[in-house]
């Protein structure tokens, strides 16, 4: 008597209550994050030949081959990858609205609010130069308005201060976040690995492992590698042991204190950088003016950098106070060994900033291997940055995860949330907050060159209302506070004389005013009745166009005249001369030309930089007044210097603020658009994957019913064969 057709249902009832298990674990598991649906696959069992007949098997029933994880590693690969993106990306989105926030516009008591209460206040004062209390409201809300870019400020250097502080700043928690899954991940993987090496079933343990690479992946990106069976190997990234970094050997510890070595004929310095990715710029020669500050030195070789056709900066100060030059904050830099910086021999101020003539290279991101069978053998940690004076990046390194965590490089132009938080305080944050000060400064600076023009009721020359160098440092000078009468409101000193308060109005109202923004213009005043000038000589780059503008007219004893050629003498009577880094006149001395009938407000010239030249310098012509007397003279001229083009300098006050509010809100524009491209890639990939991998209540449903109905099938065949069992025991 044969019992294998009972046999074959057993199997099949066996088999059936496998599939039943899975199934209900994985409905049990419909809400687990990061479970991955479990999947039955059955083979047919092997026959067995009949000993009496050789061509005859018997059929054995199913057999349960395995059970396996349904994932799409190509998909998961993908996900994790954009994950990365969109971790970076909605970080920066994040921080930009928190940008935008601080900046505070539209706002009735914001910056554009204040700005335009100070330069109302300047018109009013202008109409009525007699009333001491125009004059009070004025000073007031200058004050009021050096307030608001403190607090604005303030607030920024914060925002920055709590992503990288230590121990709590967001920088700092993320990245122990990532050392810490880095950690289980090891332990996760080298247990999954132990228990499927060893023939059992791993699948807990690698969704475990999946789910920890997806977390991993959303703060920074990895090379994953993967093995033959598609499960993960090993952990990879790219390190540099070395970048393009030039230190100066002088510390400075007073960023705005001359320095002295600095003096004219050892103020300049030839500087090429190379990002790395095909973009060199220079050889192009930086020329500093005598006794600057090493903060002037920073600006100004930032500056010219960015005048030579460079984005991004090279300069700053690093936290042990020395001039930094390094290529890493270049817009597109990445560091190889093509990445180059160098400082050229001819140099003349080397010796005044403590550095030293020739080329740095980057070198060639290595591999390594983070993490592998063996655990995790590289871990992280954050070199926080100075923000005192340019943008000295903050850094992450690659350590090694043992009692000394050597340091064995950096990784840079990463993606992630770290990558964001990185992206931020070296780049946007410092290039905003930069923005906000240059347009501070550029308000201190042309109101009170303005206000210098002009004489106060006792006689002397009026006082600047504001001093500082940022926004942050910005306030009104103490000594206009106490005594009013040091502020100038007029030209000739007379009560009823608010000429030079309608000028400082006329910074921000006027249609005919080219406000620096310390990146291509600058403006400088010359007063018709002084052999001097208070500021004539601007810094400029050989070989870049140049567009200077001289507006306004004066009284010539009685003739209106304008800066150019008016016909009484020699040359026009505003002049300008092109000056080597020694200060020696290179070329010709340059005039404007005649104007067209009578006078106009302005004339301009628009030629090139010649070679060899650092500097250009403005001064009025006494020959070119009717009588050659200067001291009769009334009025002054405002001459706009504008390199590399006018379309981005052109404007009052006014408009740069629109500009400043314009570009922090493109800025976080862009960055929400990009958040949420990233976002929508994302979730389409991670709706692909789960449809693969995530547990279906209605299919598992089928699948209840499917194996269900397949084990009461077996169990009627096993009572068939029971009744016949019987049938044949009974004829016995």
């Amino acid at each position: 008597m044969s019992f294998g057709g009972l046999n074959i249902s057993v199997s099949g009832m066996l088999a059936s209550q496998v599939g039943l298990d899975v199934t209900s674990n994985n409905i049990a598991n419909a809400n687990t994050v990061g479970y991955s649906r479990r999947e039955v696959s059955f083979v047919e069992g092997a026959s067995n030949e009949n000993s009496a007949n050789q061509k005859l098997r018997l059929l054995t029933g199913v057999v349960v081959e395995g059970m396996d994880r349904v994932r799409n590693t190509f998909l998961d690969q993908q996900v994790r990858q954009q994950g990365s993106s969109l971790g970076k990306d909605g970080v920066v989105a994040d921080l930009m609205i928190a940008m935008n926030d601080i900046l505070g516009e539209p706002s009735d008591s914001g910056l554009s609010a204040k700005l335009n209460e100070f330069f109302q206040a300047a018109s009013d004062l202008a109409a009525n130069p007699e009333l001491e209390t125009a004059k009070t409201v004025f000073i007031n809300s200058a004050d009021a308005l050096a307030d608001v870019f403190n607090q604005v400020d303030t607030s920024i250097s914060l925002l920055k201060d709590n992503l990288e502080a230590a121990p709590t700043g967001q920088i700092y928690t993320s990245t122990s976040e990532l050392n810490q899954k880095l950690e289980l991940l090891a332990d996760v993987h080298k247990e999954a690995l132990a228990v499927s090496n060893s023939g059992g079933s791993a699948g807990e343990l690698e969704d475990r492992r999946d789910l920890l690479l997806d977390e991993i992946s959303s703060l920074k990106d990895f090379n994953i590698i993967r093995g033959g069976n598609g499960q993960l190997s090993r952990l990879e990234l790219e390190v540099n042991a070395s970048q393009p970094v030039v230190n100066s050997t002088l510390g400075f510890s007073n960023y705005d204190s001359p320095i002295a070595a600095l003096t004219a004929g050892n103020n300049s310095l030839d500087i090429t950088v190379n990002n790395g990715s095909g973009t060199a710029i220079g050889p192009f020669t930086v020329n500093f003016e005598p006794n600057s500050s090493i903060r002037d030195v920073v600006d100004k070789i930032n500056k010219t950098f960015r005048g030579a056709g460079g984005e991004g900066q090279i300069a700053s100060v690093n936290t042990s106070g020395n001039l930094s030059l390094q290529t890493s904050l270049m817009d597109g830099s990445q560091n190889n060994s093509t990445a180059a910086l160098t400082i050229g021999a001819g140099s003349t101020a080397l010796a005044a900033l403590g550095l030293s003539a020739g080329t740095t290279n980057g070198s060639d991101a290595e591999t390594f291997t983070v993490l592998d069978s063996q655990g995790l053998h590289y871990k992280f940690e954050m070199e926080a940055g100075l923000n005192n004076v340019g943008s000295n990046p903050s850094k992450m390194h690659v350590v090694t995860n043992d009692i000394f965590e050597t340091k064995i490089g950096t990784v840079e132009n990463f993606s992630g949330e770290l990558g964001g938080y990185y992206e931020m305080v070296n780049k946007e944050i410092p290039e905003m907050r930069e923005e906000l000060s240059n347009f501070a400064v550029s308000i201190m600076d042309s109101v009170n060159k303005v206000l210098q023009l002009g004489v106060t009721e006792s006689g002397s020359q009026g006082s600047a209302l504001f001093s500082g160098t940022t926004a942050g440092s910005m306030k009104v000078n103490t000594n206009v506070i106490s005594n009013q009468a040091l502020l100038s409101q007029g030209k000739t000193g007379a009560v009823s004389d608010g000429s030079i308060a309608q000028e400082v109005a006329d910074l921000f109202f006027g249609s005919n005013n080219v406000i620096s923004d310390f990146a291509t213009a600058e403006k400088v005043f010359i007063d018709s009745d002084s052999a001097g000038v208070l500021q004539s000589k601007v810094a400029i780059i050989p070989g870049e166009s140049i567009t200077i503008h001289a507006d306004g007219i004066v009284d010539d004893n009685g003739s209106a005249v304008n800066a150019g050629t008016n016909g009484f003498g020699g040359g026009s009577l505003v002049q300008f001369e092109f000056l080597n880094a020694a200060g020696a006149v290179i070329g010709t001395t340059q005039n404007f030309p005649a104007s067209a009938g009578a006078p106009e407000d302005r004339v301009s010239y628009t030629g090139t930089v010649p070679a060899g030249a650092a500097f250009i310098a403005v001064r009025m012509n006494s020959a070119s007044f009717n009588d050659n007397d200067i001291s009769n003279n009334s009025g002054h001229f405002g001459v706009s210097i504008i390199q590399g083009g006018e379309d981005d300098s052109a404007g009052n006050l006014n408009t740069k603020m629109a500009d400043i509010v314009g570009d922090f809100g493109t800025r976080g524009a862009v960055a929400n658009a990009k958040e949420e491209n990233s976002l929508s890639l994302f979730q389409s990939l991670d709706d692909r994957r789960q449809a693969i991998m995530g547990v279906s209540i209605e299919e598992e449903a089928a699948n209840l019913i499917r194996f269900q109905n397949a084990f009461s099938a077996n169990a009627r065949v096993i009572s068939t064969w029971n009744s016949i069992f019987d049938s044949i025991l009974g004829i016995l």
